[in-house]
């Protein structure tokens, strides 16, 4: 098949988890023998002769998002006749529901969504985005919950596939991987990996590890990792400053994916905190890595943890129940051991990679051949 996935922005450009799951679709659709056309502004390499890079311009108009649309319509025009289909990646809101649009009222080109979240906001324009869901040939939510949304606001019915990625293990001991970024073998280390911003819980992370108070958290050896970037990270750096925790909060930017094995390898615990998500893979990963988890109980995070019996689930936005959770699992190694097991093992009876990307295949083949 010959396939153009548009992705604006894409790893390794940019790490996101949208951004992190098209790459590896691209890369495995290309393995798998597939023609794939990406649309973007990420001038990444990929060495693959199967991989054409369609560049975007965002300088060419004066706002950055009206120039890339309008690109993006210009290209599909040119590659009109080259593709089968269009996979089109959509958050809340997503302005590429306009050039796509478009694109299959003037060209006739098939396209299907993949939506992933992004905190599922009601439409600002709601005309057009419930006609490009109407003209979509097929819909794919990451989650349950995203599905049961967006079946309710377009009429129609949508498949989930998870976004999965292949994970792998660090082959670094745990003992080397603390060495080599700064820990020692006592330090018992919290991990939080994902966007530092105010959907994804950051803030409310860091008020509950303070609250642990600063005898607790010398004693017990603790030090909070945040993996990740975003606008509350300089905030958060500060704040943990002023708490007199620089020592124990420790924030290591983005990673490359590739070593992000590293940074659950080296950790004790995973904490996710968000206020919502579709299906998160920096979660998932967790799961996969045998890390106990505690998690907010929200939509996207409940769905895979289960309240002691593969992980802990706190009240969302609750800082005093995060740090009650957090002792919990200190004061408690037997718990944290059996949790992580049974996260790992959950993952491993529920989730494959290879699953993932035969069902994206197989609805683009379906929609290419005709078949409903």
């Amino acid at each position: 098949m010959n396939i153009s996935v548009i992705s604006p922005q894409i790893y390794p450009c940019v790490i996101g988890g949208v951004e992190i799951f098209n790459y590896y679709l691209i890369k495995e659709l290309a393995k798998k023998g597939h023609k794939v056309w990406i649309i973007t502004i990420c001038e990444h390499n990929w060495d693959y002769k199967n991989i054409s890079l369609v560049k975007l311009n965002k300088r060419f108009l004066m706002h950055p998002t009206l120039s890339i649309n309008f690109h993006i319509l210009v290209k599909l025009m040119r590659l009109r006749k080259q593709i089968d289909i269009v996979h089109v990646p959509y958050t809340s809101n997503s302005a590429l529901a306009y050039p796509i649009l478009l694109a299959k009222r003037l060209f006739d080109i098939s396209y299907i969504i993949t939506i992933h979240g992004g905190g599922m906001h009601p439409w600002k324009h709601k005309a057009p985005h419930k006609l490009f869901f109407q003209y979509a040939d097929a819909i794919v939510a990451v989650s349950e919950t995203i599905k049961e949304e967006y079946e309710k606001r377009s009429g129609r019915e949508i498949e989930v596939i998870p976004p999965l990625i292949p994970f792998e293990k660090s082959k670094i001991s745990k003992g080397g991987l603390r060495t080599k970024h700064g820990f020692s073998d006592n330090d018992v280390i919290i991990l939080c990996l994902g966007s530092i911003k105010k959907i994804k819980g950051s803030d409310i992370l860091l008020d509950a590890f303070s609250g642990l108070g600063g005898r607790y958290i010398k004693e017990k050896n603790l030090r909070l990792l945040y993996v990740g970037d975003g606008n509350m990270k300089s905030a958060l750096e500060r704040k943990a400053n002023e708490r007199s925790l620089g020592n124990c909060v420790k924030f290591f930017g983005n990673v490359p994916h590739e070593k992000i094995s590293e940074m659950y390898k080296l950790a004790d615990l995973y904490i996710i905190p968000s206020l919502f998500e579709g299906t998160p893979i920096a979660l998932l990963e967790a799961m996969f890595s045998g890390l106990p988890i505690i998690g907010a109980n929200v939509n996207g995070i409940n769905n895979l943890i289960s309240h002691e019996k593969n992980g802990l689930l706190f009240e969302k936005g609750g800082v005093e129940d995060l740090k009650k959770k957090i002792e919990e699992f200190v004061e408690d190694e037997d718990v944290s051991s059996r949790l992580g097991s049974a996260a790992r093992n959950d993952y491993l009876k529920s989730y494959a990679f290879e699953d993932v990307i035969s069902k994206h295949i197989k609805l683009c083949k379906d929609i290419v051949e005709g078949k409903p």
